[in-house]
């Protein structure tokens, strides 16, 4: 590197509060120190990014900031564009819509093209509605897989089920799956029809909010209580004793279950 170049800035993924609780109260005092020190933000929504900000950084430093804009819909031709501020030297932000970026969340082919770039990336310590359904449900944080969102037809998603199931049988893991709100009620009524009576199934919903609230029995009774969940975001889990007899191998990813993305994950 020449004296004359331009030192990188950092590329810092900055957690948002999964409910909707004051970020001041919710994150750690460090996250709001680099909020506060940055003018540059890469967002999936303009609009809830400053409704976010406007509650860590006054009205003057708000106005002056710069957004980016990073969704499903960004393409590959468009990164670099989003890694000028940090090429330029400035320090920038990635924020998630709730929780922490990159996970179950857009972000991902950014942080890779810093990488490749050279440009110093730096997670920020915070929530993920993944970890909190882990942590409420009881159902074993030690071996888990998240896996997204299942096919919203109801016969793939009663063999995603169905597959999952068979995989925590097999090792022991938590499942972990989500869901589009609005379809919720569907995916309990599809697991308590298909899962095995004694697998455990578990809804940790409006994880961090006043709605707070945190469902887990075993699948034969759920289907016998039907509990309602709402269109309000929702982490599903389950976690299947293991068969007795030999079971066959299977291939160790579900099949039909498409890598989606899902906001407040």
């Amino acid at each position: 590197m020449s004296g004359d170049a331009v030192p990188r800035g950092t590329l810092y993924l900055v957690p948002v509060p999964v409910g909707d609780g004051d970020p001041c109260l919710e994150l750690a005092p460090r996250v709001v120190t680099v909020i506060r020190g940055m003018a540059d933000f890469v967002v999936e929504n303009d609009r809830s990014a400053r409704r976010f900000l406007s509650k860590v950084i006054d009205q003057q430093a708000l106005d002056a900031a710069r957004f980016y804009k990073l969704d499903e819909h960004t393409q590959p031709q468009e990164l670099p564009a989003l890694l000028e501020p940090l090429l330029a030297g400035r320090h920038a932000g990635i924020i998630s819509e709730a929780g922490s970026p990159c996970v179950a969340d857009p972000g991902t082919a950014l942080v890779e093209a810093a990488w490749k770039a050279g440009i110093r990336v730096i997670p920020l310590p915070g929530p993920s509605a993944i970890l909190m359904a882990i942590m409420a449900s009881g159902l074993g944080g030690q071996r888990f897989s998240f896996n997204g969102y299942l096919p919203p037809e109801p016969a793939g998603r009663e063999a995603a089920l169905r597959e999952l199931e068979a995989r925590s049988s097999r090792d022991g893991s938590t499942q972990l799956f989500i869901e589009t709100p609005y379809r919720n009620d569907a995916m309990a009524s599809s697991a308590a029809k298909v899962l095995r009576p004694e697998t455990l199934f578990c809804a940790a919903t409006g994880l961090s909010s006043a709605d707070e609230r945190v469902i887990r029995m075993e699948a034969g009774r759920w289907r016998a209580a039907t509990p309602h969940i709402g269109k309000i975001p929702t982490v599903f889990l389950l976690l299947a004793l293991p068969v007795a007899g030999p079971i066959r191998p299977r291939n160790d990813a579900p099949r039909g279950i498409p890598p989606r993305r899902r906001r407040g994950a």
